[in-house]
């Protein structure tokens, strides 16, 4: 009998032994309508997260049983669950410092009305040192110093366009740059001069830098707490993410100062500014800001680059393959620009890829994109094993025989795709400029799609709203909710609900290099997560997704905004 015993009390040990021990989750969210964006399973009905991260994912009776002794258990009576939304292309930082910067909100003003709103910020930020303005509207507004003098003489008075490819200083501000006859504007923008070679105050792209450089910076706190403020606007649209467009060392530390204050909330990637000069002092400045940010928990290791300018009457320098048109529809001599010869941009991106980094390329117009392409075709065929991530940011126009270089190449679209919403910008501004034949290629998004192409959603914002469904609203209907009397813009090219919630998950995560840590909602992965008030889908109407409302975001499984509703705690 004793032996009896023994021998079952050693089963009992054995099956227990054998039985799976199930740590307890932290919380658990059950009853949801999960869409994953994992295609091998791309729905679920229930998550599990741990220490920041997807411990299990799929039924409620799958899901429970990772319930513990302190698990937090919500139930969402059906709310649909998306994986943190991504932007690959923001300017998070500048963005933030013009929340509270004098600006004209883009609005069509004639020049007694601009003038009345300058003055006015003029005698808020009362002072003989630089007043800068933001957000003048780039299309249709045709500024010079002598204008500019009218307004403000006393003190270097400094405008920017609402696309920040254009911008107009008084004489003072010319005066206190340096800038004169002699200045020679840069290879990546241009100085307008008048008849007597004097600059007449407008700049375009990278000769604007020949000015707002010796704008002071604002104080780093100041920036840290701006940024702190946006990162809090992102979460509450859904942003858990995104690519910081065009750092420089002032982005890194600010970067840095809002990690060690433990305000870095979201995941961010950082593509660092330069001017493609392929020589080994650049690099070295690359490397050392990447070694910098890396130390901050930002990543860093993408370089962007411009290729070209914007494609708006009058700027006109996005680069084109034949070239723009005058209002008449006569062809006319302006290709607009290739900022980076193409000699330069191979060099350049051969070197970079070779020093282990990632590239993304600012291209609107076909011309260069192809030069970009041709450019990264030399990066693929002589670096066949390099893992280095390639992507364009825009791409407005593209000429129909390079979209399937796309795909061949692995080269990520970003796109903007508020943009493809009709109005002075898209329609106004240019398809008188390009004809009829290019305008119907423009924002091409379905296009590149068939083409096997990935597609990556992004804002570049403060140009457009950050918010993700403005957005995929416009991706989604190619239409003007606020004026559709301009009716639709290339309606061939709209995506659909899914392909543009894809573009701004796992797709936007591989423009970051992050596509196995975010993105999408697997086991393993961090947890990021949003959940919607109202779900959406296919058959979703435009107005309908832009009304979109997020419940609650989580980042790391730590709810960023919004509040989780306690139903169960055992």
């Amino acid at each position: 009998m004793r032996i009896q015993a023994v021998v079952c009390g050693l089963i009992v040990v054995f099956l227990a032994g054998c039985q799976t021990v199930r740590p307890g989750a932290d919380l658990i969210l059950l009853d949801a309508s999960i869409s994953t964006q994992d295609p091998t399973a791309p729905h679920a009905q229930a998550i599990a997260i741990k220490d920041g991260r997807i411990m299990a994912i799929g039924t409620n009776q799958h899901v429970i049983l990772w319930q513990g002794q302190n698990t937090q258990v919500v139930k969402l009576e059906g709310k649909m669950v998306l994986p943190g939304l991504i932007d690959s292309h923001i300017h998070s930082i500048e963005g933030a410092l013009a929340m509270n910067a004098c600006s004209m909100d883009d609005e069509k003003l004639t020049i007694e009305q601009m003038s009345e709103k300058i003055h006015l910020c003029d005698s808020q930020l009362p002072g003989d040192d630089w007043l800068q303005v933001l957000n003048v509207r780039g299309v249709g507004t045709l500024l010079d110093r002598y204008m500019l003098d009218k307004i403000i003489t006393d003190r270097p008075l400094w405008l920017v366009s609402t696309d920040a490819h254009v911008a107009w200083g008084n004489s003072k501000a010319l005066e206190q740059a340096g800038v004169d006859k002699t200045t020679k504007a840069p290879t990546t923008g241009t100085i307008s001069h008048g008849a007597d070679g004097e600059p007449t105050g407008l700049f375009t792209d990278g000769a604007t830098a020949l000015v707002s450089k010796h704008i002071p910076p604002m104080p780093l706190q100041q920036r840290v707490d701006a940024l702190s403020e946006t990162l809090k606007q992102f979460h509450q649209v859904g942003i858990t993410a995104f690519l910081e467009a065009n750092s420089n060392e002032q982005s890194i530390d600010t970067f840095c100062a809002l990690y060690q204050q433990g305000k870095l909330s979201a995941s961010v990637t950082v593509a660092l500014g330069s001017e493609s000069i392929a020589d080994e002092a650049e690099f070295s400045r690359l490397l050392d800001l990447k070694k910098q940010a890396e130390q901050c928990g930002v990543k860093a290791d993408t370089i962007k680059l411009f290729a070209d300018g914007v494609m708006e009457f009058p700027t006109q320098t996005a680069g084109l393959l034949s070239p723009y048109l005058d209002v008449t529809g006569k062809q006319t001599d302006n290709f607009g620009a290739l900022y980076i010869p193409p000699s330069q941009l191979k060099q350049f991106s051969l070197m970079a890829v070779q020093q282990g980094f990632s590239l993304h390329v600012h291209a609107i117009g076909d011309g260069a994109v192809r030069e970009v392409l041709d450019a990264f075709t030399a990066v693929r065929q002589q670096l066949p094993n390099s893992h280095s991530r390639l992507s364009m940011a825009h791409l407005q126009l593209i000429d129909p025989t390079d979209y399937a270089r796309f795909a061949k190449l692995d080269v990520i679209a970003s796109l903007q795709l508020l943009w493809a919403q009709p109005d002075e910008y898209s329609v106004d501004a240019v398809a008188p400029y390009l004809g009829a034949s290019r305008q119907q290629h423009t924002y091409p998004a379905a296009s590149l799609l068939k083409q096997g192409a990935t597609l990556a959603g992004g804002s570049d914002w403060n140009v457009s709203s950050f918010n993700p469904f403005d957005a995929i609203a416009i991706g989604q209907s190619r239409t003007n909710l606020y004026n559709p009397a301009y009716g639709s813009l290339n309606i061939a090219e709209a995506l659909s609900t899914e392909q543009l919630l894809s573009a701004y998950t796992i797709n936007a995560a591989k423009v970051l290099g992050q596509q196995n840590n975010i993105g999408s909602l697997q086991v393993g992965k961090q947890a990021d997560l949003i959940v919607l008030a109202a779900p959406i889908s296919n058959s979703s109407g435009p107005a309908d997704i832009a009304a979109t409302q997020i419940l609650l975001t989580l980042i790391k499984g730590h709810a960023v905004y919004g509040e989780l509703n306690q139903t169960s705690k055992k």
